[in-house]
């Protein structure tokens, strides 16, 4: 399961490329927060899941949809992370509640999280389909060479970091 989480993280990273030097001319407005915290949805930066965005001249029209997008994202998700929060809750009332830890209720918790996990994961790659086809050929175009940079000078980092003598291909 984190395997997979971390593989949809990348995949939203690799559509990312850098929200941060786009200007707010370019980028549609963030959706209203919500006080919801995890990982890319509402109250951690939806736009961080779509830096891909970042540099490229969108059209009114274009900015109109993508802000639609994330509007629709941020209604729907409210109560979700709500309920991750609980089931949280729940787990950390187990385990400091004296007593033998009723395991077969954790598994049952953490079954649940798991499941909104996924969906999560799910509906952050159906928004990147969406605002993959609200851009043009030339936009996505653009939006890979960037990426392609990107990794480039990220492999470039991760070679300069590692100690002198390791070797990846060992691991």
């Amino acid at each position: 399961m984190f395997r997979k989480t971390i593989l949809a993280a990348t995949v939203l990273a690799t559509l990312a490329g850098g929200a941060a030097a786009a200007t707010a001319q370019d980028m549609p407005p963030p959706p209203p927060h919500g006080g919801e915290m995890h990982g890319g949805f509402p109250g951690h930066g939806m736009h961080g899941g779509m830096m891909f965005l970042a540099g490229l001249k969108l059209t009114p029209a274009q900015r109109k949809q993508i802000h639609a997008v994330f509007e629709g994202v941020h209604k729907e998700h409210k109560g979700d992370w709500q309920q991750v929060r609980d089931l949280h809750r729940q787990i950390e009332d187990i385990l400091i509640t004296p007593g033998p830890v009723d395991r077969a209720k954790l598994t049952g918790l953490t079954q649940q999280i798991d499941a909104l996990h996924q969906k999560d994961e799910a509906e952050r790659l159906d928004i990147a389909v969406k605002i993959h086809d609200i851009l043009t050929p030339a936009q996505l175009t653009q939006a890979k060479a960037r990426q392609d940079k990107i990794r480039a000078l990220q492999e470039q980092m991760h070679q300069a970091m590692m100690p002198a003598g390791d070797d990846d291909s060992a691991k």
